[in-house]
């Protein structure tokens, strides 16, 4: 598909993901972007709407005209699964149905490598199974993934799926601004000796990807993964953030006591109805060993991280510099 001109609605255009797409997309691409958000924002690049994905009423006005969608709004978080599923799940058809309403051109839906469990396969690529388990974001964004590809498949909308990994960056919250204020106050954030994989990606090689899928018709009906293809360890990751931090011992737990935690906080989860604490797919998530696989994303879109790990890591020092600067 030719951006150029075209118009774009991306939801969650306020969050970490969709802001820095909705900004790439008008200032390198000549993109009319109509960026979708649930309060009112001011931004002069892009045309606002209100809408709620949870809505269905508010979504005609948003998706009218459109070329493409591309959804990142996602609940996360702490919640119940019912809540999960309300936003993820039923949210994402409510979008799907008014893409395809609109007779929209591309619909770029924002996945996670959650979807693939913890621990995830050990080859794992793009065209392994989804798995239904682990925390409650997880099992919800792998239940939207199934749900939006049988709409795809029932009403031939031109879907396509990204499965970012830890996305850092310039803005992030969960992957540089959590970490961060983690290892300041000294929590645990290794598992064993910190040797398992982190999947991190730089924000802006994940939007680099997310182009290449808008303008690549070989993208439609296929799902990527969003990652670099180049794990880093957690030592590594959460080493970086210590040396930004000034601090010189990162703290962890062995892996048999993190799993009896994550035993005993599973039982109880299930006796008050909440999210456990820690869960042993937590534990995984930090344990593994697994780099995902991203040759598929290489080999049909021509993606190549052009952003490396210390370069990723030297921005976002750069940025979180500037930050502190301003308050």
């Amino acid at each position: 598909m030719d951006l150029k001109h075209a118009r774009v609605l991306i939801t969650g255009a306020n969050g970490f993901i969709g802001g820095r797409l909705a900004e790439r997309l008008a200032d390198e691409c000549n993109v009319r972007v109509r960026a979708m958000v649930r309060s009112e924002i001011r931004n002069p690049k892009f045309e606002i709407v209100l809408g709620d994905i949870t809505d269905p009423a508010t979504l005609a006005d948003a998706v009218r005209d459109c070329d493409a969608v591309v959804h990142c709004a996602a609940m996360q978080g702490k919640g119940r699964l019912a809540d999960f599923r309300r936003v993820n799940v039923d949210g994402t058809l409510n979008l799907v149905r008014a893409a395809k309403d609109a007779g929209v051109k591309r619909f770029i839906h924002i996945s996670t490598i959650n979807v693939h469990g913890f621990p995830p396969p050990r080859d794992c690529h793009a065209n392994s199974p989804l798995a239904f388990t682990g925390d409650f974001y997880s099992i919800s964004k792998a239940e939207a993934e199934r749900a939006a590809w049988q709409f795809s498949r029932n009403y031939q909308l031109p879907i396509t799926v990204i499965r970012p990994g830890c996305t850092y960056g310039p803005r992030s919250n969960a992957w540089t601004l959590v970490p961060l204020a983690r290892v300041r106050r000294g929590a645990p954030v290794l598992i064993g000796n910190g040797d398992g994989i982190c999947n991190a990606i730089y924000i802006d090689n994940l939007i680099d990807l997310i182009l290449l899928a808008l303008q690549n018709d070989a993208a439609i009906g296929q799902a990527f993964i969003g990652t670099e293809g180049r794990g880093v360890t957690w030592r590594e990751f959460y080493g970086a953030y210590a040396r930004i931090a000034g601090v010189s011992r990162l703290n962890g737990l062995p892996r048999v006591v993190a799993i009896g935690l994550a035993n005993a906080s599973e039982i109880f989860a299930r006796f008050t109805g909440g999210a456990p604490l820690i869960s042993r797919a937590s534990v995984e998530f930090y344990s593994h060993r697994v780099v995902y696989d991203i040759s598929k994303a290489t080999r049909l879109l021509g993606y190549a991280p052009r952003v490396s790990f210390d370069e990723g890591i030297k921005r976002t020092e750069e940025w979180l510099k500037t930050e502190n600067e301003k308050l």
